[in-house]
């Protein structure tokens, strides 16, 4: 169901033709080609007939003015065009096929020479994949390996991990007694910064007392109140405040505590694992939890080290990087700060302004990570294709349904989304993974 499209082939019959194939920088080609005045004749006829069909000449039906006809109704050039495409549209991916390339990004046309009776010719200048002078990768990951380190788990690990999950079982009970740290805390606040009232800073507040999850000293501050209680107090914001406005300034508050709650940790017994999961025991529960934390610190582990190998191998890898390629990722990355900017809130403006900088100066910045992970992702095209690493189908289709069922009804998601983009996604996770593991593996 999921498997990609297949491009339908038509028989193709040969042109009289020559080409020239011209390797430039960066990746890029350059193609010229020469069409014979024999084979000029049939696209200009047909043109010629096209162009006509599509206008009214008093005298003639559509498509059967003559050429002296035509030129002096002033559609010369339109045959011309019409002319020029239908050739380069049937020419360029014969020869592009039959040379084994496969352009990307855009195609420019450039005509050199074009009037009937005469021979055609024209130029491509097109970007392709580069050439990837793979150093010895797999001496590099045999090197870096070494370096991995077998992960072990210490008992206060687990009695910590054990600990905030208590916490978060916790039963709130509302008592009548000042506020100390540990408490769940409901209070109102009015803050003030001189005259100016800090609408973001006012209003209830619920939060465990002794979390820091405030300004510095405003916990402490009212730590000790009782319930109902009223307090008044200043507070300098700090230097590294993240409101830049009211760095260094004075600011007032009033706090009024409304509530507080006694947090009760549950007693790690058989009986409370079994509610939380399907645990025997609980020295099951502490087995699951240790191997929790193992598994995170193997993929933590896992990581660093897939990052050594891919900073070795850029190091020592040779691409002539096609600008297009970077120009590309540059722009995917400005969409996503621009959407990362929606969805906090402010227009991609106001967030050049927080940033201190102009979208020049990002785009730049961008382009150094930008050409880092398109290298990246071209030295690990390479080894796939040299050591055979493709997803199976049945990989591929168990993956996409992982995927779909995020959206609920997989039908409907079919309907949303583009499933050779989904397919392309997919194989190129899925193979790029695979490196990684035969590199692992050596």
């Amino acid at each position: 169901m999921w498997k990609k499209n297949q491009k339908s082939r038509k028989k193709k019959i040969p042109l009289k033709m020559k080409h020239n194939l011209k390797k430039l920088p960066k990746s890029e080609m350059e193609l010229e080609v020469f069409v014979t005045t024999e084979e000029m004749e049939t696209f200009w006829k047909a043109a010629r007939r096209k162009v006509s069909e599509g206008i009214q000449i008093k005298g003639f039906r559509p498509g059967k003015a003559p050429s002296n006809v035509l030129t002096s109704a002033g559609v010369e050039e339109d045959v011309h065009n019409e002319t020029a495409n239908s050739v380069i549209n049937k020419t360029y991916p014969e020869i592009l096929e039959k040379e084994g390339i496969e352009p990307i990004g855009r195609v420019n046309a450039e005509i050199i020479k074009l009037a009937p009776g005469n021979e055609f010719v024209y130029k491509l200048k097109f970007f392709v994949l580069p050439e990837v002078n793979l150093p010895d990768y797999k001496k590099i990951a045999k090197d870096v390996l070494k370096s991995k380190k077998k992960q072990e788990i210490k008992k206060e690990e687990i009695n910590k991990a054990i600990e905030w999950l208590k916490k978060s079982r916790a039963e709130l009970v509302e008592v009548q007694r000042k506020a100390k740290k540990g408490d769940m805390v409901e209070i109102d606040v009015e803050s003030l910064a001189g005259d100016k009232k800090l609408e973001k800073a006012t209003g209830e507040e619920k939060f465990i007392l002794g979390e820091g999850n405030f300004l510095p000293g405003f916990e402490e501050a009212i730590e000790g109140l009782d319930v109902n209680g009223e307090k008044e107090f200043e507070i300098i914001a700090p230097a590294d405040y993240w409101d830049e406005s009211l760095r260094g300034k004075k600011l007032f508050f009033k706090v009024i505590m409304k509530k507080v709650n006694e947090r009760k940790l549950p007693e790690v017994n058989d009986e409370w694992v079994k509610r939380i999961g399907k645990f025997k025991n609980v020295q099951e529960f502490e087995k699951s939890i240790e191997e929790g934390i193992l598994a995170e610190k193997e993929i933590k582990e896992r990581d660093k080290i897939r990052v050594q190998m891919m900073e070795k191998l850029l190091a020592e890898t040779k691409i002539d990087l096609p600008e297009i390629l970077v120009e590309n990722e540059v722009h995917y990355r400005m969409h996503e700060l621009e959407h990362m900017a929606k969805d906090a809130g402010l227009s991609f403006e106001d967030y050049l302004k927080r940033a201190k900088k102009d979208k020049e100066s990002i785009e730049k910045d961008l382009k150094k990570e930008a050409e880092k992970t398109v290298n990246g992702m071209l030295i690990l095209k390479e080894i796939s294709k040299r050591e055979d690493c493709h997803p199976s189908d049945k990989e591929m289709e168990a993956a996409m349904a992982g995927f779909l069922a995020r959206f609920g009804a997989a039908k409907d998601a079919e309907k949303e989304i583009d499933r050779d983009a989904l397919w392309g996604y997919t194989e190129e996770r899925l193979t790029n993974e695979k490196v990684f593991q035969l590199l692992e593996s050596l």
